[in-house]
């Protein structure tokens, strides 16, 4: 083979970025998952939600003024018997007493209590930097764009699937998914939802004869169900319904089935 003979290899279906992941996941086994970046041209109005009117919201309303001037006088319940323990009928009750430690005795025990709280790790360590950043992250703006992150988990599970590599598969499509159960889908986002199904299902295996869906695909195409509330209203949304397509079957199938 000519990889054999000049040493080196070209992988023209994969970006760099993604393939240091996937070298980080070969020899770590796992990767660091891409920040988002920032959508500049996304207005961040503030998220102060307005309270319940009283009107609307009864538990607000005052009390009723003619309860307040002449409260219902409940009666307080009479105080039940104490039983009184029998060493008291008798005589004092002997209370136990703690020996004296001698000095010899409590400097040894501080000696020992330093000793177990010793701490040597007194700032933040790099392994924990490093597995802080395996974990997957939720956004909290509507201006932080999640389509480098969605798609950095896509394209390792391309990749993965190509070359039959399961477990990165599997690590891949649980990191999607734990991102998609923390992402809160501001309206402004609906486009990054609809870039990682438009990647499934430009670069996805098509169903099988049995009907069966690719993993990346029916989690793109579940997610985008269980949200349609949101993400039907907009117009990324129905540009993709109109390019046609599997994912227009794949998508309606699970409406029909589970939303209507």
């Amino acid at each position: 083979m000519s990889e054999a003979e000049s040493k080196s290899a070209e992988l023209v279906d994969i970006e760099p970025d993604d393939f240091v992941r996937f070298l980080e996941y070969a020899y770590c086994g796992d990767y660091t998952i891409p920040l988002w970046t920032l959508d500049e041209g996304t207005h961040v109005a503030s998220d102060v939600e307005e309270s319940p009117t009283m009107e609307e919201d009864p538990s607000s309303q005052p009390p009723d003024a003619e309860l307040v001037d002449n409260p219902m006088e409940v009666p307080e319940p009479e105080p039940e018997p104490v039983a009184v323990p029998e060493e008291d009928l008798t005589g004092w009750a002997r209370l136990p007493t703690r020996k004296k430690l001698s000095p010899r005795q409590k400097r040894k025990m501080e000696f020992r209590s330093s000793f177990q709280q010793r701490s040597y790790l007194t700032g933040v360590m790099p392994h924990h930097t490093i597995l802080e950043g395996y974990k997957p992250k939720a956004n909290t703006a509507a201006n932080q764009d999640f389509t480098p992150v969605f798609l950095a988990h896509a394209h390792l599970y391309s990749f993965a699937d190509m070359r039959l590599i399961q477990p990165l598969k599997d690590l891949a499509l649980y990191k999607l998914h734990r991102t998609l159960l923390e992402f809160q889908l501001y309206h402004q986002r609906v486009g990054d939802v609809v870039e990682l199904a438009r990647y499934a299902y430009d670069h996805g295996p098509s169903r099988s004869d049995s009907g069966v869906l690719d993993g990346l695909r029916q989690l793109v195409v579940e997610y985008m169900a269980c949200e349609v509330d949101i993400i039907g209203k907009h117009l990324e949304f129905h540009i993709l319904l109109e390019a046609g397509g599997e994912f227009v079957s794949d998508f309606w199938r699970i409406v029909a089935r589970y939303m209507l």
